[in-house]
């Protein structure tokens, strides 16, 4: 285990979801915030407050929040296509952790209450002598009506970088040019020799194709370098 796993087991006890690390650094996802430890020390960021993810400028990777960068770390230290699988992840789960909030039906007032009842006053005498009972009622008093929740927010937009640049491929110049000539030369002067003796020993004609072929093929990738 390296240092930067043991010091994210001291920091959370959380599930970690999903974790990169490079050379100098790494990131760790938990259901309720993002890590990344690096030499300069901690960084971490709840992911409600995550709006987005930009890489590429400078060399720096931001994890932005609403007015300010919540986490920046060096993006060489990770390999492009990981680092791009990782905040997928991130994209989920704050989209998760976001729609959890909207979701959450907000809490019920809580009751009046109830009045004391007055005090009963007494009855006349005469009416002692009466059998009939008077009806007692109760008025129940009905719960405010329940708001539907709101439609869920959509998920912030977490990750925009700009594409990288595809390397220039080597055209090799003069040098390669005159390589590819000497290539086509080789095989070319293989195959007439071959022509030109058709009755010599079958295996000294398959030994001097293979090598004029193997000799052309070496000729041709070294014009390409």
């Amino acid at each position: 285990m390296s240092a930067y796993q043991e010091k994210l087991r001291e920091l959370t006890q959380d599930e970690v979801v999903s974790q990169l690390e490079g050379a100098d650094g790494l990131l760790a996802l938990t259901r309720a915030e993002l890590f990344y430890i690096g030499e300069a020390g901690v960084q971490r960021a709840p992911l409600g407050e995550i709006k987005k993810v930009v890489g590429g400028k400078g060399g720096t990777l931001v994890v932005m929040g609403e007015a300010a960068p919540l986490i920046e770390a060096p993006v060489r230290a990770f390999q492009v296509d990981e680092l791009r699988l990782f905040f997928e992840s991130v994209k989920t789960f704050v989209a998760r952790q976001k729609q959890a909030t909207v979701s959450a039906p907000p809490p019920e007032p809580a009751p009046p209450p109830a009045p004391e009842p007055a005090p009963a006053e007494p009855e006349p005498a005469e009416s002692v002598e009466s059998t009939e009972e008077r009806p007692v009622t109760l008025e129940e008093e009905l719960p405010p009506p329940i708001t539907p929740p709101e439609e869920p927010a959509p998920a912030a937009e977490i990750y925009t970088t700009e594409p990288a640049a595809e390397p220039a491929r080597r055209t090799g110049g003069f040098m390669g040019a005159l390589l590819k000539l000497f290539s086509l030369g080789t095989l070319g002067a293989a195959g007439y020799w071959i022509y030109m003796n058709p009755t010599a020993d079958p295996a000294y004609l398959i030994f001097v194709g293979v090598l004029g072929l193997g000799v052309a093929l070496v000729e041709w990738h070294a014009s390409n370098l």
